[in-house]
């Protein structure tokens, strides 16, 4: 049986995301937000975006709605490698002010057309007992000369336009 979940406010998502990040002990520090910190000057926008939800680490049954989330830059997907999500603001797409969650794949299953393009796992969060499931597609680097592709990776990686 499949859980429906209704669309939620930008308010209370952030409200919900702030409990289960803070509540749950998933922040290290407090340092910049990745959207502050932006890409370097003549650094090509590339990540990997999706959905997230996480579970409670002895039953899996749901404890939050889903989540957008991103990484920054290449990832290597391999069991035991952490990898740092961060949430994405539903109602402009933007980066979220929260922290990162930093999840470590168990046994990530990665998909094939000509080149990796997408990747499901269910992780460990680092600091909790609870999980993350998650799938996240692949935003390959644009090709040198095509502006409009950078500009499409620059909104689906997070950081606006």
């Amino acid at each position: 049986m499949h859980r429906v979940f209704t669309p939620v406010s930008s308010v209370f998502f952030r409200l919900a995301c702030l409990a289960l990040v803070f509540g749950l002990g998933l922040v290290g520090g407090a340092e910049a937000p990745a959207s502050a910190q932006g890409l370097s000057a003549g650094q090509k926008t590339e990540c990997w975006r999706g959905w997230g939800y996480i579970l409670d680490g002895q039953s899996r049954a749901y404890k939050s709605e889903e989540m957008l989330v991103v990484t920054l830059g290449p990832t290597l997907w391999q069991a035991g490698t952490p990898v740092e999500l961060f949430l994405l603001d539903r109602a402009s797409g933007h980066m979220s002010e929260l922290p990162p969650i930093k999840v470590i794949p168990e046994n990530p299953r990665m998909y094939y057309r000509g080149r990796l393009n997408y990747v499901d796992t269910l992780a460990a969060i680092d600091g909790s007992a609870d999980l993350m499931t998650l799938g996240l597609s692949h935003i390959e680097p644009a090709a040198p000369g095509i502006p409009a592709k950078e500009d499409y990776n620059r909104w689906a990686c997070g950081f606006g336009e």
